[in-house]
């Protein structure tokens, strides 16, 4: 669905509201919208588990996507029986040919957990995963290496702002094999989903977080004030649209903008700061920001 006002595919949905919005600029695409969820309202975990009627969604992060019987104790005298027949379940519900696919997903659903990503984001890890077992693309390769590079493309293609070399850092996994596990994930996904793109890049995948994105992480992780982000949109919705972003990397510009907000707003952090809590170098924040000064012909005052 693109936006009849920008022409962009940025459209999100708002559900409290029940709208759809374009995310760039605002514009309310459909309003009243058919609410799908419970008819009722859940204000703790006692109210929601006495009016829920059914047991959980379906999901891609289990081997079975939820599909089996929960054995409960019951009455004293039958809880040793139930506990002989929760046994059986279990050994049941988990067949040779699965046991391969549960490890995966217990890894996958672990790692996920750690990186702090959203549920959409593991769902679509797991469907790929699977798919990854079924066609033998995952044989003769790390399995960690597999795990990693299958969260880390579907978040790009979410664009969520995760980072090659930060990915890369952290589990201590080197490039050929962390390059062949995404070209392996990136097999799978066009066949899983059409609206993943089929080309890998330098930062990952032609799709994925632009400059923008990037902002809030920024924001957060160097604890500035939330007033800076919107100021720091602009500057690198400028730079964006005029084609002064190409062949940079999105982290340093969007980086070096929300250094110079910080400095013209009277919230400063040295670019020492800066760098060592996004994991990147003083000299590309330093080159960035004078490449912005100079583009948007901006004098700073320090």
């Amino acid at each position: 669905m693109k936006c009849p006002s920008c022409g962009k595919e940025e459209i999100v949905f708002d559900p409290v509201r029940g709208t759809y919005v374009c995310r760039d600029d605002g514009t309310v695409i459909e309003d009243m919208m058919i609410d799908q969820g419970p008819e009722w309202r859940e204000f703790d975990s006692a109210d929601r588990n006495k009016k829920r009627r059914v047991g959980p969604g379906v999901t891609e992060r289990v081997h079975d996507k939820g599909f089996m019987t929960i054995i409960g104790g019951g009455r004293v005298k039958d809880r040793i029986r139930a506990r002989k027949l929760q046994i059986m379940q279990s050994k049941s519900r988990v067949t040779s040919k699965e046991k391969k696919s549960v490890t995966y997903l217990h890894e996958l659903n672990s790692e996920a957990a750690k990186l702090n990503l959203p549920n959409y984001v593991k769902e679509d890890a797991a469907a790929i995963m699977k798919k990854l077992i079924v066609s033998g693309l995952a044989r003769r390769i790390d399995k960690y290496a597999l795990v990693v590079a299958t969260l880390y493309y579907v978040a790009r293609q979410h664009r969520l702002p995760i980072q090659y070399q930060e990915i890369k850092a952290k589990y201590g996994i080197n490039s050929s094999l962390l390059w062949d596990a995404i070209e392996r994930v990136q097999m799978v996904a066009k066949s899983t989903s059409p609206s993943y793109p089929g080309v890998i890049g330098a930062e990952g995948t032609t799709k994925g977080p632009s400059p923008l994105d990037y902002i809030t992480m920024i924001q957060n992780k160097t604890e500035l004030p939330a007033l800076i982000v919107p100021k720091s949109a602009e500057i690198v919705d400028i730079l964006y649209k005029h084609g002064l972003t190409s062949g940079k990397g999105y982290l340093s510009i969007a980086a070096a903008s929300v250094y110079l907000v910080s400095a013209l707003l009277d919230h400063k952090k040295t670019q020492k700061e800066m760098a060592e809590a996004l994991n990147i170098t003083e000299v590309t924040i330093r080159n960035r920001y004078k490449e912005i000064v100079d583009a948007l012909d901006i004098e700073v005052y320090l």
